[in-house]
């Protein structure tokens, strides 16, 4: 095996500082779909640019430097290879991320984030700032950014729902309300999964409206209610168990704690709360969490990452106990809650 080369903290810092350079080469490489002409093995460079329409040259030098830091591996005969991170650019495999790279590499990434000072000193996001309106009023008027966010979105979310099934039993539930749930992916994952549950889906009109015909074409049907309406005004009754997953972070405080306590007014005593977000660490402890809590900055008016303990108060506020928080492989966590 080949020696381990220690680097210097000047390399390190320059490997951090040069983070877009990295950003938009794996953007390329997903662009040009190279994990999926790897699938069934390993080509050659001349092969690969045959195929994806590039200049052989310069996509050597891109997967020659991808597979520096093991996406892709180029093997001793010169041919590149698939690695576990380069088969995650795979399209349609479990836990693919091509979608949310793609995302990473347009401008609606690039952009704000050129102007990520702008956020720092106003506090403002730079979303808003480089485009004149808020990132969902701009998805409306143009439906290919907003088909490429929601694709990244539920890339996101695949592996996801899979480790909160994994990490919390929600058989013990008889009635799942997710509040916010958007098209239903993964209160159709519990449903899925438990037999005996069933599930009311709470989003927005134009959403659910999205969502009835999606769970018409599927078994889980007959056990669901889908109902309309704004979070900020009231949820549904009905639940022994209420769903916010990736709602809170959307908000700041005070619109969180109202949302928070609408929830309260809706479950009963015997209820329980699940807030499934990205936590953020204490200290300085590595976390993606913490580089997600800045594209937040960015691109949202008012949504952050938050603390256990910043969770704790906001749920206090509005009435409930935290019990315990469950951390899940997939970097977002359970925040079990209890009505006071």
């Amino acid at each position: 095996m080949p020696e381990t080369r220690t680097i210097s903290v000047t390399e390190e810092l320059l490997t951090l500082a040069t983070g877009l350079w990295t950003t938009r080469a794996i953007y390329v490489a997903a662009e040009l779909k190279i994990s999926d002409l790897l699938s069934d093995g390993p080509k050659t460079i001349t092969t690969l640019a045959e195929e994806s329409g590039a200049n052989s040259e310069a996509l050597y030098r891109v997967l020659r430097a991808l597979a520096g830091m093991g996406i892709f591996a180029e093997q001793d005969d010169g041919r590149f290879g698939l690695t576990p991170l380069a088969n995650l650019m795979r399209t349609g495999v479990p836990g693919s991320l091509r979608p949310f790279i793609i995302m990473m590499g347009n401008e609606q990434q690039s952009l704000p984030w050129s102007e990520a000072l702008y956020s720092v000193k106003t506090g403002k996001p730079a979303f808003d700032h480089v485009f004149g309106k808020p990132h969902f009023q701009y998805f409306s008027k143009n439906p290919d950014a907003a088909r490429i966010f929601n694709e990244a979105m539920t890339s996101r979310s695949a592996p996801e729902d899979a480790a909160i099934l994994s990490a919390y039993d929600f058989s013990r539930h008889e009635s799942i309300v997710d509040v916010g749930g958007g098209h239903g992916s993964f209160l159709a994952a519990i449903l899925d999964a438990h037999a005996g549950t069933k599930g009311i889906l709470f989003d927005m009109p134009h959403v659910i409206s999205t969502a009835q015909d999606k769970f018409s074409q599927i078994t889980q049907a007959e056990r669901l209610a889908c109902h309309s309406g704004d979070f900020f005004e009231s949820v549904p009754d009905g639940g022994d168990a209420y769903i916010l997953k990736k709602v809170v972070h959307n908000w700041d405080d005070e619109r969180a704690t109202t949302i928070l306590s609408k929830c309260r007014n809706a479950i009963a005593d015997h209820g329980r709360l699940l807030v499934i977000e990205p936590v953020v660490p204490p200290g300085n402890q590595p976390s993606f969490n913490k580089i997600l809590d800045l594209q937040m900055l960015v691109w949202t008016s008012m949504g952050k990452e938050r603390t256990e303990a910043e969770h704790r108060d906001l749920l206090f506020k509005a009435g409930f106990k935290l019990e315990r928080a469950i951390e899940t492989p997939a970097m977002v966590t359970v925040l079990d809650a209890t009505p006071i």
